[in-house]
Formats: C-alpha cells, structure tokens, sequence
C-alpha cells in the first residue's frame, strides 16, 4: 500500500529509509538505530550527476526501489527532499514517484508498504492527492467494450466483481491503437486513474496497420500514462480464430498470426520495463491444437460469454495486486 505522511519518520516503523537523490552519491546499505525497530537507510546513486528532470528522478526513484525489493524488504520509506527535487515541481514529482511506486508494488513479492514522507504543505496535498488516485480505467476496443453482450457482459464487469475493484470500461468497438492513444490524451489522463489497462492492436491489422506500428503506439501510450502519473497495465490481447465468420477469409490466417506476434512483443516489453501485464492470450487457446478455442469465441474475433469468463479469471490475480497500489486508509 501507498501512504503519505507530513514531517519526519523518525518514529515510523520501517524496514528502510529510501533516500532518492539525483546527484552522485555513494551505494549503501547501512543499519540505522536512529530509526524505530533498528531498520536500514538506502542512499542511491549512479557516480555520475544525473540530469535532475522526470528522467533523472524517475529513473533513481526505480533503482532506489529495485534495490529495496532486493534485499528483500517488506515496509519502507522515501523521503521527498525539502529542497525539491532538481527542476521538478511538486505534482511532477508526486506523479514520477508514486506511479514508479505503484509499478514497484504490482511486481514485488516482498515490499508491502512504502511511505512518503513530505515536509512542504504544498508538495504533502500534491502527493496525497496523487497517491489517493483509486480508479482503474479499461482502454481498450470491442473486447474491452464487451461486444456483442454489450458493457454489462464484459470481462471489466466481471473482473470488478470477482476482485472488488472499480474499474472503468472505456472499451469503443473498432477503435485501434491510433485512436485508444488519441483517447490516452485526452480522455483517459484528465480522469487521473491510478492505473490504465490497455488492450488493443486487431482493427490495426484489419484496417491494414502494421505490427511495427501497433508497437509504437503502445510504447507511446506507456510512456504517456507514466508521465501522467499514471501506472500502464498491459494486456497481451486474445488469439483470433481463423474461419470464425466475423473477419474476411482472406485476412483470417494474418490476423491470428499479427496477434501471436503482439503477444509475444507484448509479453517481452512488460517484462523489461516491469509493468504489470494480463495474459489473454494463453488462457483462449485450445491446448490440443494450440490455437484459438472455438468455444470461447462468438464469432472468431469476439469472446462469447464463456470466453468472457474466462478472461475475467485470468484477470483476477493480476488486478489483485494492483490494490497493493493503492492509498493506505486505515
């Protein structure tokens, strides 16, 4: 969980103190008694000035947790900087900080907890306000939207009940990765959710797009949600079944392998940048032939209610952890 608290941690009981700075200093991890249950203090640096812009912050702020997640610590805590941090304001900062915080904890196996501590009153209501973000917006086509049942039978609806959380469905049938980008601008950011789950990338294929492309697009958006503030999910998108009906016959056998190609990009560009992923792929697959299975799908391109289910299934275990991103309320 996420917490903000104003002024000194001192007291706080934490497994380590997470100093970010943007400017050399020496890699440690020294045992503190100053702090209450003899916990650590880890101060970052790279031996080189790093540019004290979102880059330079964002990219100490990751390494700083990394090591954390290392050691194998379970609370922890960041202090943000009095004097600021180089040339970022507050609420640029608090969505650096956070959002990496939020990727952080949706990966870890070990860190439950991390704490900012904010002495400025504006930078603490700036960071409050971020951290307190608790929508999950669902951007995506008509697998997302839910068709052809319509919103209410859609994987978003039944994933929100399977794990409790709200998420927002904002799914449009026949949109491509042009237009949920286009949608990120300027829809999706002025909602500030905690988090974004993107699916996309079969009616780029079918309105003659390239894989290369889709790939772009998805970066983009990735980057886009974290400098927002916001924590990208991605989703590896379902097979398409060949002969389903609902595509071309002469465009069925390219679209089923586009998408296995994006999955696997998908799949490999999650990990690297550790971002939290849904896998819709494998679990629509027929395990005798290794392809689409037909009794998922209405019509080849479109889950049926069943197959519906079973995304939401998959879904649950991953949207579970991402509640570990969320404001600590008690």
């Amino acid at each position: 969980m996420i917490t903000v608290i104003k002024g000194d941690i001192t007291g706080v009981a934490v497994d380590a103190i997470v100093n970010i700075s943007p400017v050399p200093v020496e890699d440690a991890l020294v045992a503190g008694d100053s702090f209450k249950g003899g916990s650590c203090i880890y101060t970052t640096g790279t031996g080189e000035a790093l540019a004290a812009d979102e880059a330079g912050v964002r990219l100490v702020t990751r390494k700083a947790l990394l090591r954390a997640e290392e050691c194998g610590l379970h609370n922890i805590a960041v202090p943000v900087p009095v004097t600021g941090l180089g040339e970022l304001d507050p609420e640029a900062a608090a969505k650096v900080m956070v959002s990496e915080a939020r990727r952080l904890l949706a990966h870890s196996n070990s860190i439950e907890n991390v704490i900012f501590s904010v002495f400025a009153d504006t930078a603490f209501e700036t960071f409050l306000k971020v951290a307190r973000r608790d929508q999950v917006v669902c951007l995506g086509d008509s697998i997302t939207y839910g068709y052809p049942g319509g919103p209410e039978t859609s994987w978003v609806a039944l994933s929100s009940k399977m794990v409790g959380l709200t998420l927002v469905n904002e799914g449009i049938n026949g949109d491509s990765t042009c237009g949920m980008l286009d949608r990120l601008k300027y829809d999706v950011r002025p909602m500030a959710p905690a988090y974004v789950i993107i699916l996309g990338g079969a009616n780029d294929i079918l309105l003659g797009g390239s894989v290369e492309k889709i790939q772009d697009n998805i970066k983009t958006m990735a980057a886009v949600a974290l400098e927002a503030g916001i924590c990208p999910v991605l989703v590896v998108p379902p097979p398409a079944l060949p002969g389903g009906g609902f595509v071309p016959p002469g465009l069925a056998g390219s679209l089923a392998e586009a998408m296995a190609t994006i999955g696997c990009w998908v799949r490999s560009f999650a990990e690297q940048e550790r971002l939290p992923a849904l896998d819709f792929y494998t679990p629509m697959l027929d395990p005798q032939t290794g392809k689409g299975n037909p009794h998922y799908f209405t019509d080849g391109a479109h889950p049926n209610q069943k197959g519906y289910r079973e995304l939401a299934r998959a879904a649950g275990q991953t949207l579970l952890r991402l509640k570990k991103g969320f404001y600590y309320k008690g």
